[in-house]
């Protein structure tokens, strides 16, 4: 009798998942001997009751098994936890409703690893990842793919690229920079984290580059964000640890706003925040003084800068 086994992912990370599950069942002495899209549960399960006359042990993938609909109860005797026979079932999302009550400890259920909430979890999902991976990367650059990507398959995608593109070393923020960001990424960065430096002329250059053909209210939005964590961080010092948990602010960011605040006198800090409010609001309303209103802030906030 077969046992069934169950993906239940979606998208690039059911693609990656059926691929490695497939290899390693290989790897284990179970060739795959068959696929099918679909199809009826009776066929399946008497079909495969057990392997072929010159095989030890075999493999049988359903793609889009949720066409087969719920499964039958009196099937249940013929499905077995440990056989030489193993029926691979793929589903997008949770196929639980699909089989009978208390019946889905008998199956193996395989998902992808979840992405963690907070950004310490998630720096070492990905240095732990990166390990699994053979790739050797420093702090930073985990911190700026944490700050920079929220898709874990996307992460994946990325460490892979990078572990090619640098096929020896350590993988660092200036890598991460140079090959995962395009050119409008970069421009974004360089004015976020160049507010938070100082970095007079490459705030400027990046926003002239932005205002050319970018789009005013996600800029605003972007720089909003980051410097709402340099204000919290400026205005209530012995509490920032607490504050930057309670806003979910990534390492990369808290960071580098904190650098903001060593940089700027709070009340700089405060105002700057404020008028990317206010614009905010004015954009929405028509009244707004556009990228000329917004190149106006940027230059007063960074003519701020303590002496």
């Amino acid at each position: 009798m077969p046992s069934l086994h169950m993906i239940v992912a979606s998208g690039t990370a059911q693609r990656r998942l059926l691929e490695e599950t497939i290899l390693n069942y290989e790897k284990k002495g179970y060739p795959m001997t068959s696929r099918q899209e679909g199809g009826e549960w009776v066929p399946l399960l008497s079909e495969n009751m057990s392997c072929g006359l010159f095989e030890e042990n075999s493999l049988v993938v359903v793609d889009s098994a949720v066409q087969m609909g719920a499964m039958p109860e009196n099937l249940l005797p013929m499905i077995d936890k440990d056989s030489s026979v193993i029926i691979l079932l793929v589903y997008d999302t949770d196929p639980s409703k699909l089989f009978p009550k208390g019946s889905m400890s008998n199956f193996t259920i395989l998902k992808p690893d979840e992405y963690p909430r907070w950004p310490r979890e998630r720096q070492k999902w990905v240095s732990d990842l990166a390990k699994s991976m053979g790739i050797k990367i420093d702090f930073n650059a985990v911190a700026l793919i944490v700050e920079l990507l929220d898709d874990p398959e996307e992460i994946r995608g990325q460490l892979k690229a990078l572990s090619l593109f640098k096929r020896t070393g350590t993988v660092t923020m200036q890598d991460v920079d140079s090959f995962c960001l395009d050119d409008g990424s970069k421009d974004l960065l360089k004015i976020l984290d160049g507010l938070c430096s100082c970095d007079y002329k490459g705030v400027m250059k990046s926003f002239y580059s932005i205002s050319r053909n970018g789009e005013l209210m996600p800029l605003i939005s972007a720089i909003h964000n980051r410097m709402r964590l340099a204000m919290y961080n400026a205005t209530n010092p012995r509490c920032a640890a607490m504050y930057a948990k309670a806003l979910g602010a990534k390492d990369y960011a808290w960071r580098m706003a904190s650098l903001a605040t060593k940089n700027y006198p709070s009340d700089s800090i405060t105002d700057f925040s404020l008028g990317l409010i206010c614009m905010n609001i004015a954009e929405k309303t028509g009244k707004s003084a556009g990228w000329n209103g917004l190149e106006t802030l940027l230059i007063t906030f960074l003519s701020s800068k303590k002496n």
